[in-house]
């Protein structure tokens, strides 16, 4: 069972076509389905440990680093979410992060939620009007700046957002319960119409 490996599929089933051009800016707004990034949620106090393997730990719950492959947000004095920015993304694993937490005798532990994630990506400068429309967060820059993370309802399930802009450019990690990936497709490409949204 070591070597258990399942072909991991997206739930999310798409008619739109692909934009050859993964730009924003000549559209205003894009979409894309990176399910399948790496997604590790760790519980407990690893703080220390993690400064070992990641160059920088968020401190307050809402923030948000840069992990060089991955984000690192944090969700409570105790909880930690790190997942990948792309589907190859090259992250410890959760083995890896156990075994240093166990050496340490931590009272902490890491759990691998990959496949219970659909993880979408939403980029441009009308993300946020966008947001608004299935999200009740404030997502204006004052209140949801870049670097900043958040568990919150969208769409009337429960999702993860995280803000990491591209240059200028607003950008968001969207997670939800990979179940609902193709539902909450389906909002967000819908309330996306009015901005022209794409594929990419």
């Amino acid at each position: 069972m070591a070597d258990f490996n399942p072909v991991f599929r997206s739930p999310i089933t798409v008619r739109e076509p692909v934009d050859r051009t993964p730009s924003a800016g000549d559209h205003g707004l894009t979409l894309s389905d990176q399910t399948g990034v790496p997604v590790i949620l760790i519980q407990g106090e690893a703080n220390d440990i993690l400064q070992e393997r990641l160059p920088l730990i968020p401190a307050q719950p809402g923030d948000l680093t840069d992990a060089g492959d991955g984000l690192l947000a944090r969700l409570t004095p105790t909880e930690l979410y790190l997942f990948g920015k792309f589907p190859a993304a090259s992250l410890p694993s959760v083995r890896e992060l156990d075994d240093s937490l166990a050496r340490a005798e931590r009272f902490a532990h890491a759990t691998d939620y990959t496949h219970g994630k659909a993880a979408l990506r939403l980029v441009g400068p009308p993300a946020c009007e966008l947001l608004s429309k299935i999200c009740g967060l404030d997502f204006r820059d004052r209140a949801f700046p870049n670097l900043h993370a958040a568990q919150t309802s969208a769409a009337k399930i429960s999702t993860f957002v995280a803000r990491f802009d591209e240059g200028n450019t607003p950008a968001y990690f969207l997670h939800v319960s990979r179940p609902l990936g193709q539902y909450f497709w389906g909002i967000v490409w819908g309330a996306g119409q009015e901005f022209g949204i794409v594929r990419v």
